[in-house]
């Protein structure tokens, strides 16, 4: 059995927008999953939740609920104050992720690019973060064999309609290198999302791909295979 799969994101809701169907696809098959997040995104908004619960417990147990849906194996917080992941030593973040994945020993490791998608400054730290611990592990020998970057291609934005995109940073579609198939996964990555039901974003996601159904990039999740390089086209993270 392949595996294990590491994710390595910021905030909750990060782990579905991102690879939902991806992480749903492998579970599915019996590969493990685990996810690292960084905060527990208490500065998000809190849409339906009760005055007497904080911000972070909601996004919490929003998480825990859409990990369960996914079929994530183990949740490990770094907990790091949301916004102000940047402010951190890299190293400090980085010696964190290594020990989490010598305990795990990932064969794959999934996180931001360098863009952070959005320009999030926590999404760019996490990334750079992983990224360092990534070639630390690789450098000293073994450790994880791929690490892929979330991506969005140039022409999915497009494909979707959405005009509610600004502050989106896409890749060329010639640069993307693995595209996953998550059509038969998608009710489950809707699912997920609205498993974080306290944040827009998350219900903003999840409305666009009911509306769009599997027109063209709803259907597939996209990845940029970082390290090690290779320019060959993939459809399994496996390959």
């Amino acid at each position: 059995m392949p595996g294990p799969i590491l994710l390595v994101f910021a905030h909750p809701d990060d782990e579905s927008s991102s690879v939902a169907g991806t992480t749903a696809k492998y579970t599915e098959c019996g590969v493990s999953v685990d996810l690292i997040c960084a905060t527990r995104g208490e500065k998000g908004t809190r849409l339906d939740v009760p005055t007497e619960v904080d911000t972070a417990e909601a996004r919490e147990a929003g998480l825990r609920v859409a990990a369960g849906i996914t079929g994530i194996r183990n949740i490990y917080f770094l907990g790091y104050v949301d916004g102000d992941l940047e402010k951190v030593d890299t190293s400090e973040i980085a010696s964190r992720i290594m020990n989490i994945m010598r305990k795990i020993q990932p064969e794959i490791v999934i996180t931001f690019g360098p863009d952070g998608i959005s320009g999030h400054p926590d999404h760019k730290a996490i990334s750079k973060a992983t990224t360092v611990a990534f070639e630390m592990l690789t450098e000293a020998g073994g450790g994880p064999r791929k690490l892929y970057y979330v991506t969005i291609p140039e022409s999915v934005l497009t494909d979707v309609g959405s005009e509610d995109v600004n502050g989106v940073i896409t890749r060329p579609d010639d640069e993307v290198t693995t595209i996953i198939d998550i059509s038969e996964h998608l009710d489950t990555k809707i699912r997920a999302l609205k498993a974080h039901s306290s944040q827009q974003d998350a219900r903003w996601l999840a409305e666009i791909f009911q509306q769009a159904g599997e027109v063209s990039g709803v259907g597939r999740e996209f990845l940029y295979l970082a390290k090690p390089r290779k320019t060959t086209k993939e459809t399994d993270i496996f390959e």
